[in-house]
């Protein structure tokens, strides 16, 4: 083995030798050595750097350095390179042939003979060309037959004083030597995978979007591609000054095109065909760098490589999967992306945080470019715009994605298809958030559309799938995430909060499921008309905690769902606040053989907003405390709101309240149906139809009363507020006479509340009032009264009965008139608390008229009272006195106050009250009785009288 440097610098020759298999055979005629190839001779022209690998940038951006000009003090702009590695060519000698050590005899040697090109990587001694940088080149011919020779002068090329720069040509051996076609006909492979897989030179952070004309994604693809099917070269030549190629290929999903002159790139262009993920669009990815000549201040007039970008969707429109099972994953319908061209991509080979290719090792062929998420020269993310055509509406956003390219695996399959690259897609896009304007989206798809089948969507989460979406070639994405209102809770409740939901994974897995959607763990809705019962019909008022959404019952809650052998729903499961309620009674204790929640939905109208329905129609009710029902009791529920109509009826029917519950029952109310009712914005109105009072136990006297009122025929007066609505029934009864015995002002009440708060239905009844009390007279003696029951779920409220009696004596003399009356009575309240008070009074009094000038009237009231809760007996005394002498009137009020006479401590009567009613006494006198005398003895006794 052996080894020379040829220069020559006639011709710029600077070439290394070297050979092997060769002896030395003395010397030629001018005393140059001569070499004698022996069996197995081989000969290698070594070459200098043939490529310098610069650095491109973006079309008219500023240099990334600026470098001292020599001695000069000024300074030029610059840009980086890296140099190739060193070239080679090979060729085997014949035995016996004498090649003299001189340029011009081993430049002859070579020329027009077989290169020696190694079928896998080459050898030391094998021919290999880096071109361009990290490019190991092997070249062929076009036929497999066929072989590559070099052609070149063997002496310097002169015309004139001037001398051509010496440069050796690779040539299909089968091309004339006299052919002037500018066809090399060589087919190129690259010979060294490993090495293609370089990384990229650093060229610092001073230019982030600065890169090679060919970068590793595309050398690594390169070296795939020509492995399968050779690239074609018009041209390749190696010289002391670098290498010139004109080179080009296409294989599917990727073409590559290279222009070279010196060592120098003057263009080269690389087109990736590949998918957009996770929407699955057709689309292509071409980097083109040219050199350009730039006269402008960025560049200083240099000649530098600048590098576009251009991402284009060559499919715009991607319809729907036919595959059910990727439609319920992504039911939006047609997926279109409105802008297809985007010209402002930063390299995937630069160092812009997030925008470089991804390498991923593909099964058999090593590690390819594989993926790159598209961003703009300033590092933002490319959003795309989207139109997603749902059918009634279009969803229309913007979100970033993922460039995937098409990589051949095999004859069968690509890297779309493979499993391992679809996980790590999926983990490296992550999930992209949308919000777009409220949209209505038909989820399912569904021949039998359900009412809960299309929601109000407001934005979604789309991610990738992790498994293969799509055999044919593709990606499909999911929905893992949707933002909906729920226009029946707006309506309804006012509730305008937005719900988190996904698809349920048995939907996705099934498709026939009615439970479409369930909401995420810290989303759920807490369903409450418990403070708002007239949206829910005035009588019941469901609370409840929805976490799914059925398709066609809306919210529900997945743990009180129908059990599946039995079909029926625990009602404890599902309303187990005390706060849920029908006429104040827990629904939890009143439901038996529930089969279905409460339907509440919105169906969606064209051109118009949805109708809202809550239903709850035939729903079996049982006994509980004072409500009783029957076999026929039932509760029906419809609420319908829309542009057309308003409406809301509740009623419940067959069923009687019993109060108190228990044994100590005294009223017993039958309703043959209790309907709330509302239309089109106006006010409530409540019908209570078959009513039936009876009074039981200690109230049966009352019974009588009852059999003379008919509440059928009862006048009814409607009170509707913000708190409920309260409906009032009136009789008057005919005076009743009997001999001496007259009983007039009767009326019968009865009374409804419903509040809206959640509160318990209240029940009143009452003959007449304490402000409006019954006439009693017995010849000349006279008086009245009044009953008056207040009742609840639990029991009794109140209850207040009232009876006077006494006596009036009128006279009338012309001139004067008066009257005089003594009346009795007894009262008696019964609260809920079980207090009791009984309380026995007297009225005492008169007054006189004259002339209508001068009135004086004055009234006594004793009374004695039992206050149970207090375990007292109290009194009490009042005098009241009022005059009228026309211009000047006035009156006085004594009142002892509250003494307890036996029982628990309290105020006693002392001797200063009395002082004090007595100074106001004479205050008053005072004023029309003449001067102030003393007070005689009898007072001053009375005094100490009540001190004692």
């Amino acid at each position: 083995m052996g080894s020379v440097l040829l220069i020559r610098p006639t011709d710029h020759l600077l070439v290394g030798v070297r050979w092997t298999g060769f002896t030395t055979s003395g010397v030629d005629g001018a005393g140059v050595p001569v070499l004698t190839a022996g069996d197995q001779a081989r000969l290698i022209l070594l070459f200098p750097p043939q490529h310098v690998g610069e650095e491109c940038s973006p079309p008219a951006s500023a240099a990334p350095l600026s470098l001292p000009a020599g001695s000069t003090g000024s300074m030029v702009p610059g840009w980086r390179a890296v140099l190739s590695g060193s070239s080679r060519i090979s060729i085997d000698v014949p035995p016996g042939r004498r090649i003299a050590l001189t340029a011009t005899a081993i430049l002859d040697a070579v020329g027009n003979v077989p290169l020696v090109v190694s079928p896998g990587v080459p050898g030391a001694d094998e021919t290999a060309i880096e071109l361009p940088w990290r490019v190991l080149l092997a070249p062929g011919a076009h036929t497999q037959a066929g072989a590559v020779v070099c052609r070149h002068p063997s002496a310097p090329v002169s015309a004139g004083e001037v001398s051509g720069l010496w440069r050796t040509r690779l040539v299909d051996a089968a091309l004339s030597p006299t052919s002037a076609a500018p066809d090399a006909r060589l087919a190129l492979r690259v010979a060294d995978p490993v090495l293609a897989d370089a990384a990229d030179p650093a060229f610092g952070p001073q230019a982030p979007n600065n890169t090679l004309a060919l970068p590793r994604s595309a050398r690594t693809r390169l070296a795939l591609e020509t492995n399968n099917r050779p690239a074609t070269a018009t041209r390749l030549e190696l010289s002391s000054f670098g290498g010139t190629l004109y080179a080009a290929g296409a294989w599917p999903g990727f073409e590559w095109e290279q222009q070279t002159a010196l060592g120098r790139d003057m263009k080269v262009r690389a087109r990736f065909e590949g998918v957009m993920y996770p929407l699955g669009h057709q689309a292509e990815y071409l980097e083109v760098v040219t050199r350009e000549f730039d006269a402008h201040t960025t560049a200083g007039g240099a000649a530098v490589l600048r590098r576009i970008g251009i991402l284009t969707i060559v499919e715009p429109t991607r319809r729907e999967p036919a595959a059910d099972a990727m439609r319920r994953r992504f039911p939006l319908g047609d997926v279109e992306i409105t802008q297809t061209t985007f010209t402002d991509i930063a390299s995937p080979n630069s160092a812009v945080p997030g925008a470089a290719w991804r390498m991923t090792a593909l099964p058999g062929i090593g590690t390819q470019a594989t993926h790159f998420r598209p961003t703009t020269s300033t590092g933002e993310p490319v959003l795309f715009p989207i139109r997603c055509a749902t059918g009634d509406a279009d969803a229309t956003f913007a979100m970033p994605l993922l460039f995937v390219a098409r990589i051949p695996i095999d004859q069968t399959s690509t890297s779309l298809t493979d499993p391992g690259l679809a996980q790590r897609l999926a983990a490296d896009y992550g999930t992209a958030q949308v919000r777009f304007a409220p949209t209505p989206v038909d989820l399912t798809g569904a021949r039998a559309r359900g009412p809960g089948d299309i929601h109000e969507v407001h934005g979604v989460t789309i991610a990738g799938i992790a498994q293969q979406a799509d055999l044919t070639g593709g990606y499909r994405p999911a929905l893992t995430q949707l933002e909906i209102a729920l226009p029946a809770l707006r309506v309804l409740r006012g509730d305008a909060q937005l719900s988190s939901v996904r698809f349920t994974e048995k939907y996705l897995r099934n498709g026939a499921e009615d439970v479409l959607l369930e909401m995420l763990p810290n989303q759920v809705r807490e369903i409450d008309f418990a403070k708002g019962a007239d949206k829910s019909g005035g009588l019941v008022a469901p609370k409840y905690v929805a976490n799914a959404i059925s398709r066609t019952l809306g919210p529900v809650n997945l743990q009180a769902m129908p059990n599946p052998a039995t079909g029926l729903i625990d009602p404890a499961a599902l309303f187990p606040s005390d706060q849920a309620a029908l006429l104040g009674f827990p629904l939890k204790s009143l439901l038996t053989q529930l089969r279905v929640p409460p339907e509440i939905t919105a169906i969606p109208k064209a051109g118009a907003p949805p109708e809202v329905r809550m239903q709850w129609r035939g729903v079996t009710l049982r006994s509980t405390g004072p409500f009783v029902a029957r076999p026929s009791t039932r509760l029906d529920l419809s609420v319908t709101a829309s542009a057309e109509r308003n409406e809301t009826v509740c009623s419940v029917k067959d069923f009687t309240l019993e109060l108190p519950p228990g044994p100590k029952r005294v009223l017993r109310l039958t309703f043959a149906t209790l309907t709330f009712a509302q239309r089109d914005g106006s006010g409530p109105d409540v019908a209570v139809d078959g009513v039936d009072a009876e009074f039981l136990g200690e109230l049966k006297l009352l019974d009588k009363l009852r059999d003379v009122a008919d509440l059928g025929a009862a006048g009814k007066l409607l009170d509707v507020s913000p708190r409920g609505v309260a409906v009032r029934y009136s009789l008057p009864l005919p005076p009743v006479a009997a001999g001496a015995f007259v009983m007039r002002n009767i009326a019968f009440t009865a009374g409804i509340d419903i509040p809206f708060n959640g509160d318990p239905v209240g029940v009143a009844l009452g003959f007449a009032s304490r402000a409006n009390p019954f006439q009693l007279s017995v010849l000349m003696f006279g008086g009245g009264g009044y009953l008056e029951i207040q009742l609840g779920r639990d029991g009794l409220k109140r209850l207040e009965a009232s009876l006077e009696f006494g006596a009036f004596v009128a006279v009338d003399f012309v001139v004067a008139s008066g009257e005089v009356h003594a009346l009795g009575g007894v009262r008696y309240t019964l609260e809920s608390s079980g207090a009791v008070a009984l309380t026995g009074y007297l009225r005492i009094g008169g007054c006189v008229d004259v002339l209508g000038l001068i009135s004086v009237s004055i009234e006594l009231c004793l009374s004695l009272s039992y206050q149970s809760e207090r375990n007292a007996l109290v009194g009490r005394a009042t005098v009241v006195i009022e005059i009228d002498l026309t211009l000047w009137s006035d009156s006085v009020e004594l009142d002892s106050g509250e003494w307890v006479l036996a029982g628990a401590p309290g105020r006693r009567l002392m001797a200063r009250d009395t002082d004090a009613a007595l100074a106001r006494w004479r205050e008053y006198r005072s004023a029309f009785a003449g001067p102030r005398r003393e007070q005689p003895p009898l007072a001053a006794a009375t005094t100490e009288s009540h001190q004692q």
